[in-house]
């Protein structure tokens, strides 16, 4: 995804949760954040996924897989790789109405032969509204038959091979007032895409997890609310939605203990949590006062927290933690600004102060100042 630049902290809109304490008294989630990896990287660090008491993922594009040393770093640090967007309707649906699949499958198939999780990225987003949609014959199919005849031909051709769907992506508006327009909303209503798009996704895949995805959770407490809410009415109404993904395409300054409250209040419902795009950007950051040094201390401290947090949920509430690249070089926001530097690999595949801190929080060790 690519979320338009981080706004300012101090704009951030209002909105309590506290009516969402089912779960409170189970969180032991510092409110503080931790401190920064200061130690030198271990020389034999472990793979990440090999100490992670569940899923560690990173995106995918299936050129990557011609890298032999990104393949490579793959294989050994993760157990679940998301499509970066060759799973979404901007690859899939083609100008006639006709389904490619090629690079989902080779991704599906690399997923496969090396025994990791593959995650469904994603059904529905408001942003892509592919023209053979957009001038869908109505004479021929209806709309809502088109709709759910895509989600069908999608989810049915990975059944038994995800673990689960992002079903609909980003549905909350920027600024947390409502949800956002979209030819989908148009046409179906505002709830009603949302809630048929779910309903559509278990009948296609019944054992896959559907999780409802969004960013910038944990800097609009307002934007968080709304999600939630969204969340209470889908599952109210009955549809099945069974996970709750927050994106986290933070900033190295994003404030101590803004994740771990947004943690916190996702795992309220109780569903199973996924972090899905976590990268830490350096030159997003809104302090332009701070220096290279400090902010790569802060990034370190950002990812052991979003580690720690999550090691804080329930067991059964840990999905999956996704790593939005593994490498700076592969990175989304290396291509908005050359001088960013935000994955826990740099570019030769090294592990940076980051990976460490993952490290020690999945073993449930705190860094040392």
């Amino acid at each position: 995804m690519d979320p338009p630049p981080l706004g300012e902290v101090a704009r951030r809109a209002g909105g309590g949760l506290g009516r969402r304490t089912v779960l409170a008294g189970a969180l032991a989630l510092s409110a503080c954040g931790p401190k920064a990896q200061s130690q030198p990287i271990p020389a034999d660090l472990p793979p990440l996924r090999s100490v992670a008491p569940f899923r560690v993922g990173a995106c995918v594009q299936a050129l990557h897989l011609d890298d032999p040393a990104l393949a490579a770093l793959l294989v050994r640090e993760v157990s679940q790789l998301t499509p970066e967007w060759q799973m979404k309707m901007e690859y899939i649906v083609q100008p006639d109405g006709s389904f490619r699949f090629e690079a989902p499958d080779r991704i599906a198939a690399f997923a496969r032969a090396h025994g990791m999780g593959l995650l469904g990225h994603n059904l529905v987003w408001y942003a892509q509204t592919p023209e053979a949609f957009q001038r869908l014959d109505e004479n021929r199919i209806g709309f809502a038959d088109a709709y759910r005849n895509y989600i069908h031909a999608v989810a049915g051709r990975y059944r038994g091979q995800v673990v689960g769907w992002d079903v609909v992506n980003e549905p909350v508006a920027e600024d947390g007032n409502g949800w956002r327009d979209s030819l989908w909303a148009q046409r179906l209503g505002a709830f009603e895409h949302i809630a048929l798009a779910y309903r559509t996704a278990h009948e296609a895949d019944p054992d896959a997890v559907l999780l409802l995805n969004d960013y910038n959770l944990e800097y609009f407490p307002k934007k968080r609310a709304t999600y939630l809410n969204l969340a209470e009415r889908l599952l109210a109404s009955g549809a099945p939605l069974t996970g709750l993904g927050a994106q986290m395409h933070v900033a190295a300054d994003v404030p101590p203990g803004e994740i771990t409250r947004m943690i916190r209040d996702l795992a309220s419902l109780g569903l199973p949590i996924h972090v899905s795009e976590l990268d830490v950007s350096l030159t997003r950051a809104e302090n332009k006062l701070l220096s290279r040094a400090e902010l790569q201390r802060r990034q370190t401290a950002v990812y052991a927290e979003a580690a720690e947090a999550f090691m804080a949920l329930p067991e059964r509430q840990r999905f999956a933690f996704t790593l939005w690249g593994l490498r700076d070089r592969d990175s989304w926001l290396r291509a908005e600004n050359a001088a960013d530097a935000p994955a826990v690999f740099d570019d030769a595949g090294r592990p940076k102060a980051g990976a460490a801190a993952l490290v020690d929080a999945f073993q449930g060790r705190r860094p040392q100042a």
